[in-house]
């Protein structure tokens, strides 16, 4: 599994005590960039989709504030250089090679 980043993590923690906290009610975007220390919603917008991605999460679309917390798991983080280099072995490894081709 992928670590979190910093602000990732920062958000899932800050999702899971808001939910909790109001009995499954998530919070808006501008709460939820006020949090993070963000300058756009679209931020959160893209840390939301990753979360999701990392199954952390799970949103309904069409709905607002439609987000449950699906699997909080370890909070550690890794650096943006160990997530690049984790992605990059995952895009490697599903690329098909062909040994006879020859590059010049």
């Amino acid at each position: 599994m992928i670590g979190l980043t910093t602000k990732q993590s920062r958000l899932l923690s800050y999702l899971t005590g808001y939910i909790e906290s109001t009995g499954g009610v998530a919070p808006s975007f501008l709460e939820m960039r006020d949090a993070v220390g963000l300058a756009s919603k679209s931020g959160v917008h893209r840390l939301l989709a990753a979360l999701e991605d990392r199954g952390r999460i799970r949103r309904s679309p069409n709905r607002a504030r439609a987000i449950e917390i699906v699997d909080v798991g370890p909070l550690h983080t890794v650096s943006t250089a160990d997530l690049i280099a984790e992605l990059e072995r995952r895009r490697v490894g599903s690329v098909q090679t062909n040994p006879e081709v020859v590059r010049v």
